[in-house]
């Protein structure tokens, strides 16, 4: 499984299922929509094509006061639409790695209560371990957190996205970091003052090490996540946090056939009340499973990938629930053209690939990394790499499994290799890139239409 190990050294991320209307039109796409898990799927196409049918040590901060507006920069995207097609904003371009500024995120966004875009960086800010920030829809940024040095008792390195809990307070993990340098739960206000909620333990502690996704509040108040190591069997838990910082260990992921070691893919809450996610390895067949998690800390794997690569395997991006109440992701690896796939999977584990994305060369978009529904019932996502620039696309999938590449990322200013989408209140898309800008350290950008 090297081509996995890649994968996953080089690829994570995370989408939010964010549902506002948007009416979206563009150019078609290089790979193949595909077909149920049995027989395999059919060989691509260069045009795009529709699906057959089938079925606790505290540590505060306060905001720092260093603010920047972006010199908002429009471009047309590539789109080989005739029509009007979407045009990319670049709000804000992170600074440069000694500007105090934070660089090189790695997470998606979130819109809070107050309609300004809360995210994360992995890197920068006054100790190069990473930023919490606030950018506003017109892109005046804010860093309102540094976090620590490597002798502090703070996180350091935040991969993940954050959530905005009932408290109006936001709610993450940082990877590395806390009393035992293996990651934190953190707390930070809109004001920007944060509070480290919980250190993962020691190595020989047989709690959980290295969280890489974000956190979810459940119906019951507490927030649940994941972290890649650690556990009873060292390959990652499903933990549950209250409020106030006390954790408990629901599940330890690596007894044969189980899933194992889960990325940057944060939980969803499904509307059965129970938790779902993705881990890219593991599994019956050792390319990656679904898993299933009560709120009681019962696990089942949900779907094993299976070893036929056209199928789609190692998953990246977290799982929507749609409004047809089946399951939809995003598989980084496999597929007909061995690009990635997107899938469908029903409540009761029926799974069908609803398209298989195109090779590196087509053109089309390449290596997906999940997807959100808007309220026009059509699925978008980001791509990692592919596109006709071969720097990552955003792309839309309709039910029936039609693909359209929306926009293909530039080199440089532009910003490239996005992290993901949402839709912003005002129907337009919102999302990070890992590089490019002004500085080469990656971007918020906007997608209007």
């Amino acid at each position: 499984m090297n081509d996995v190990s890649t994968f996953l050294g080089r690829f994570g991320g995370t989408l939010i299922c964010v549902l506002f209307v948007a009416s979206l039109s563009g150019c078609g796409g290089g790979g193949s929509s595909g077909s149920p898990q049995s027989p395999p799927i059919a060989s691509s196409s260069s045009s795009v094509s529709s699906a057959s049918s089938s079925s606790s040590s505290v540590s505060s901060s306060s905001a720092s006061s260093s603010s920047s507006t972006s010199s908002a920069s429009s471009s047309s995207m590539s789109s080989s639409s005739a029509s009007s097609g979407p045009t990319e904003t670049v709000l804000h371009s992170f600074g440069a790695p000694s500007s105090g500024d934070g660089n090189s995120p790695r997470a998606n966004l979130v819109q809070a209560t107050d309609g300004n875009f809360y995210g994360t960086t992995a890197n920068g800010g006054v100790n190069d371990s990473g930023t919490v920030f606030k950018i506003t829809p017109a892109g005046v940024e804010t860093v309102l957190h540094s976090f620590g040095t490597v002798a502090s008792v703070d996180g350091r390195g935040p991969f993940a996205r954050l959530v905005q809990a009932t408290d109006g307070n936001f709610y993450g993990t940082t990877a590395n970091g806390g009393d035992n340098a293996t990651g934190t739960v953190f707390k930070i206000t809109p004001a920007g003052v944060e509070t480290v909620l919980h250190s993962f333990g020691t190595v020989a502690s047989g709690d959980g090490r290295t969280p890489l996704a974000g956190l979810i509040q459940a119906t019951d108040g507490n927030f649940y996540g994941t972290t890649r190591d650690g556990g009873a069997n060292t390959h990652g838990i499903v933990f549950k946090i209250s409020p106030t910082g006390v954790e408990t260990i629901l599940h330890s992921f690596g007894a044969s056939g189980d899933s194992t070691a889960p990325q940057g893919d944060a939980l969803i809450q499904a509307t059965d009340g129970n938790l779902y996610g993705v881990t890219p390895t593991g599994g019956a067949n050792g390319g990656g499973a679904i898993f299933k998690v009560t709120l009681a800390g019962v696990e089942s794997v949900f779907y094993s990938f299976p070893a036929v690569t056209t199928f789609g395997y190692a998953p990246a991006g977290a799982l929507i629930q749609a409004t047809d109440g089946n399951f939809y992701g995003t598989a980084g690896l496999g597929g007909a053209n061995d690009g990635g796939a997107a899938f469908k999977i029903s409540p009761s584990g029926t799974y069908n690939v609803l398209y298989s994305f195109g090779a590196a060369s087509s053109g089309d978009a390449f290596q997906p990394r999940g997807l959100i529904q808007s309220t026009d019932g059509n699925f978008y996502g980001a791509t990692r790499t592919g596109g006709p620039n071969n720097q990552g696309a955003v792309f839309k999938i309709t039910p029936a499994g039609v693909e359209t590449v929306l926009q293909s990322f530039l080199p440089r200013a532009g910003g490239y290799t996005p992290v993901g989408l949402i839709q912003g209140t005002d129907g337009a898309f919102y999302g990070t890139t890992e590089g490019g800008g002004d500085n080469g350290t990656g971007v918020v950008f906007k997608i209007s239409f």
